[in-house]
């Protein structure tokens, strides 16, 4: 258990969870998709018109849907992972290395997923039935590589934060997550308060793109932070 390699086979032990999941929620949101088009549908509203149609792709399903599962995927990869690994004699740095790359591994799986779901998703014209839940403006309006790498950024991102909060939660116990998520809202809304005006300015154009380095950017200083956090933590 030595080298980051080691650390990313123990996190993809839990295959039940790292892998039939995702596809698993991603295919909930598929099935309520198509359940909420025939209910349109029934009430009379034209699947071809425009109103239904950017109706549609201007859901937040999948998103909204998965953001919890990888948030809380993070927090667990840290939190129940961490003492074992330490028992077996990796070390700390190692221990992070290795679990960075296992969320670039499960970020690159989902990624796959979802633009596998899109491309079935457009070749049978919307599961037969003008449900549109990965065809969506949110999620690279149709293109698969662009969905594949919002969702790849989406996912990474997502288990960062919680593997930063796992980390908090090994060194500090049960108040420390909830205290410094307590101070991130705080420092959030100071952020928005100081910087508003120009955060308008700042997205004026290339919207996704610097959406995207955003997130990346707090990935990065999650993984920092959940490094940071494992440094000083003592193994129980």
């Amino acid at each position: 258990m030595s080298n980051p390699t080691a650390v990313a086979k123990l996190h993809l032990n839990k295959r039940s969870l790292t892998l039939a999941t995702p596809p698993g929620i991603l295919a909930l949101v598929i099935v309520v998709s198509i359940i909420i088009a025939l209910a349109l549908q029934r009430a009379g509203i034209d699947p071809a018109s425009e109103d239904y149609i950017s109706g549609f792709r201007n859901n937040t399903g999948v998103a909204g849907s998965i953001i919890g599962f990888l948030v809380y995927l993070g927090v667990q990869a840290v939190a129940t992972t961490f003492p074992f690994g330490m028992s077996l004699g990796t070390t700390r740095r190692a221990y992070t290395a290795g679990t960075c790359v296992y969320f670039v591994l499960q970020s690159a799986y989902v990624a796959v997923i979802s633009a596998a779901l899109l491309i079935l998703e457009k070749a049978t014209n919307h599961w037969f039935v003008h449900a549109y839940a990965m065809d969506s403006a949110l999620l690279g309006d149709g293109n698969p590589l662009k969905l594949a790498a919002i969702m790849f950024v989406f996912t990474l991102t997502g288990m960062s934060i919680g593997g930063a909060f796992g980390a908090v939660f090994v060194r500090a116990g049960a108040k420390g997550p909830l205290v410094v998520g307590i101070t991130l809202v705080v420092v959030l809304a100071l952020l928005v308060l100081v910087l508003g005006p120009q955060i308008g300015a700042f997205f004026g154009s290339d919207v996704m793109l610097k959406l995207l380095s955003v997130a990346l950017g707090i990935a990065l200083l999650a993984l920092g932070g959940t490094y940071l956090s494992l440094r000083g933590a003592s193994v129980r």
